[in-house]
């Protein structure tokens, strides 16, 4: 009795010792490990996640989580962000669409899960990192804490969004009044519309040219940065900087924009400056002038109305000549 007591014994202690190490070998297998796709924003896959139970008596129950990820160099994770499900050109965990709810594993057995990535349509290009989590726990707030700390096993998916996107601008109109009068026509327009796919800021000068070619001034464009949207205009504004002075100017604009400042625009314009003060100078001058004209000739055809009148002749007697008659001369005085 007592020899079977001690075999009922040893078999116990053996079944305590041989669970716990059974236990600690079983878990999820979990395939691939790794998800890395390109793609374009709109675009859309479904993948498969394999779980495969490797208990050999029980049942298992999971929750699958979706954190978004940064990694450092060599791929290794460094942080776990809070799940953010708001639809975001740059929010990786709102593209990604797997099952919330509970996860059952028989022992040995194996399941697909489907895991859906469906790209925001103006999504931002660039690499994103997320990390599909399994835990096997039974509540979900739990298995959301335990992937938070880093502790859940999963898929890492890296997804890579292509940049296709182009810049492309144009100016529309580089207007400068005809006649530049005053302070009030100064003003310079010029409208550029973005036809490309990002929003830029182009930044450039304006420079000034007399009429012989002579570069004799300039001014800067959009110094202050004003963005245009794709498919959108924009008014960019500046001022002749040129002194009162009278003549015939040529500008010539030349604006960059794009990624580091790689492509440009250029445009031209020409117009005349003619300041009011140096106008009304002028103006009076010529006023004077005129005036002056007029009178000369004015004088002028008074005297030869005069002379065809007969009331003036004017009579010149040669130097030397004998004003005695001689007989061959006709005497018109009367004689007595």
């Amino acid at each position: 009795m007592n020899r079977l007591i001690i075999k009922f014994a040893g078999v116990l202690l053996l079944l305590v010792l041989l669970i716990p190490t059974n236990l600690a070998f079983a878990a999820i297998t979990i395939r691939p490990f790794l998800i890395d796709e390109t793609y374009q924003p709109r675009d859309s896959e479904v993948k498969t996640i394999t779980l495969t139970s490797d208990y050999p008596s029980r049942k298992a129950v999971l929750y699958a989580t979706v954190n978004e990820i940064t990694v450092d160099s060599e791929g290794e994770i460094k942080e776990f962000v809070t799940p953010v499900m708001t639809d975001r050109t740059n929010t990786v965990t709102s593209w990604v669409e797997i099952t919330r709810g509970r996860i059952e594993l028989m022992p040995g057995e194996k399941i697909e899960v489907p895991l859906k990535l469906k790209i925001h349509p103006y999504a931002e290009p660039g690499e994103y990192h997320v990390f599909i989590g399994f835990v096997e726990t039974p509540k979900r707030d739990q298995a959301e804490a335990v992937a938070m700390a880093g502790k859940a096993d999963g898929v890492i998916v890296k997804i890579t969004i292509a940049d296709d996107r182009e810049d492309s601008m144009k100016i529309s109109s580089f207007l400068i009044d005809r006649f530049v009068t005053g302070e009030d026509k100064r003003l310079i327009d010029i409208e550029v519309e973005n036809l490309g796919d990002l929003p830029s800021a182009p930044k450039g000068e304006i420079v000034f040219y007399d009429s012989r070619g002579v570069e004799i001034n300039s001014v800067p464009v959009n110094s202050e940065g004003v963005v245009i949207e794709p498919g959108e205009k924009a008014s960019l504004k500046s001022s002749v900087p040129l002194d009162d002075t009278l003549g015939r100017f040529k500008a010539n604009v030349t604006l960059n924009y794009g990624d580091k400042m790689q492509a440009s625009l250029f445009d031209t314009t020409s117009f005349y400056m003619m300041p009011m003060n140096l106008l009304l100078m002028v103006f009076g001058s010529i006023l004077i002038l005129s005036i002056i004209v007029a009178l000369l000739f004015r004088r002028m055809l008074a005297g030869e109305a005069r002379d065809e009148d007969g009331d003036e002749v004017v009579m010149y007697i040669r130097e030397g000549h004998d004003a005695n008659p001689q007989d061959h001369d006709i005497d018109l005085k009367n004689k007595a």
